[in-house]
């Protein structure tokens, strides 16, 4: 008997190490799910932190999708070291203090504890993720917004009298099919420590990272549950697939569906939109670019033409916060299109600029790696199988074309582009999924010049 507090002390010193990166429950998971289960009323109650103020915001909008606010339960959000409330009822948990650091889910007769730190509480929405009951009135805005995005985008492309229009519809019919039989997407763990930096953002906080300050400020004005986000997410894919017609040639804007098939076609490409990262925000950033660039006629009146470089700067600047490896864009613009000197230094300013701001609050990003991926060449093969069909459009286009590529315009940068982040991809990976989009559309650029004109 004596050897028992021995044997239990060294137990609970073992469960920082045994459990760190993993959710637990006490007693079980079942008497977390008997409250959920449950009809009772409950009342959040954070710690001081902000962190804990801002997940406690997460943990409140989630169970009020399935229970009314009142005074049956109490749900404390934090550790001992910031919830007094929690300080108070540890006692009744068995386990030490430095318990509460984890994240776990306690529950006790009338109270559930959601405890951990800044650097792991977001695993405990692993406890939340499959409660899916969203709000009426996201049923209803969501589904508004995304038919308001067809629609525009059909009468857009339905205006020039091309068939642009109809193979937008086939399009669209694919990508409501694909939604319909795809699972739903899960948060990545990557993803869960981005919106707890968004969460203090939207309760008061500083944010870390451009993408916290901009899913902060969204989360001021909708709850910040998984049934958001993952609407939100769909209409990210929306776009990137509307915005893929205006990469296409000017003249010819139906060859936007092979833009399209080429790209989502692809297990690679696709694989970043099958889970909630962040990705689905940073390729609409960059299609929107690509297709701002492809398409407008900058205005020979300077205060237009500011306008206009101001809303691509911006643009540009959306992509750069999400994968700041695209701050080259800039760069590789003002090498395709060289006789705008006054449009070009706008551009280089304006977005020099907000580049150094970005920096300046959030730090300078990681750098690219001084080092090839380890992983690199299996990158490599998973791109060019993905890929395959568009490799071998883009250089049967390119060996049949009647001279050279020119050096100047749209296809020019796409070339440009591809050829600067296609090896910048054998260093970040992440960056294959937007080479493919490139190849793509300089592909179709380059069977659009075999196509005779009438």
């Amino acid at each position: 008997m004596r050897k028992a507090p021995v044997l239990i002390t060294l137990i609970l010193l073992l469960i920082p190490v045994v459990s760190a990166g993993e959710l637990v429950y006490h007693p079980d998971r079942d008497a977390f799910q008997a409250f959920l289960d449950s009809s009772s009323s409950y009342t959040v109650v954070p710690g001081s932190d902000d962190w804990a103020r801002g997940w406690a915001y997460y943990v409140d909008e989630k169970l009020y999708t399935i229970k009314p606010h009142g005074n049956d339960t109490l749900v404390l959000v934090g550790n001992v070291y910031n919830n007094r409330l929690m300080a108070s009822v540890w006692n009744r948990t068995g386990l030490p203090e430095n318990a509460s650091l984890l994240p776990s889910i306690i529950v006790l007769n009338n109270t559930v504890l959601i405890t951990g730190s800044e650097d792991n509480i977001y695993l405990t929405e692993r406890a939340f993720e499959d409660l899916w009951n969203p709000p009426r009135g996201s049923l209803v805005v969501f589904p508004l917004l995304a038919i308001t995005i067809f629609v525009l985008f059909l009468v857009s492309l339905s205006g020039d009298g091309s068939h642009a229009g109809r193979f937008y519809t086939l399009a669209a019919s694919l990508y409501l099919l694909w939604y319909l039989t795809a699972d739903r997407p899960r948060l990545t763990e990557g993803f869960l420590a981005y919106l707890l930096s968004s969460l203090e953002f939207a309760v008061g906080g500083l944010p870390d990272s451009p993408l916290s300050a901009l899913m902060g400020g969204v989360f001021r004005v909708i709850p910040p549950i998984e049934e958001n986000i993952v609407f939100i997410h769909w209409l990210l894919v929306l776009l990137v697939l509307s915005f893929s017609f205006y990469v296409a040639p000017r003249r010819a804007r139906e060859m936007g569906f092979l833009v399209f098939g080429m790209t989502f076609v692809a297990p690679m490409f696709r694989e970043g939109f099958g889970q909630v990262s962040g990705s689905a925000l940073g390729m609409a950033g960059f299609v929107i670019t690509l297709a701002i660039i492809s398409n407008v006629t900058f205005s020979p009146e300077a205060w237009k033409a500011l306008l206009q470089t101001a809303v691509l700067s911006a643009f540009t600047l959306l992509a750069v916060a999400i994968n700041p490896y695209l701050v080259m864009i800039p760069l590789i613009f003002v090498a395709a299109f060289p006789k705008r000197h006054l449009r070009n230094y706008a551009y280089l300013l304006i977005t020099g600029a907000g580049v150094f701001l970005l920096y300046g609050a959030f730090g300078i990003p990681v750098s690219l790696p001084p080092e090839m991926n380890p992983g690199a060449l299996e990158y490599l093969q998973e791109f060019l199988l993905n890929g395959g069909l568009v490799v071998a459009t883009a250089l049967y286009a390119a060996f049949n074309r009647k001279g050279r590529i020119g050096l100047k315009g749209m296809t020019a940068f796409l070339t440009l582009a591809t050829l600067a982040y296609l090896p910048m991809a054998f260093f970040v990976p992440s960056l294959f999924p937007y080479c493919l989009l490139l190849l793509a559309a300089l592909a179709v650029r380059l069977i659009h010049a075999l196509t005779p004109r009438t």
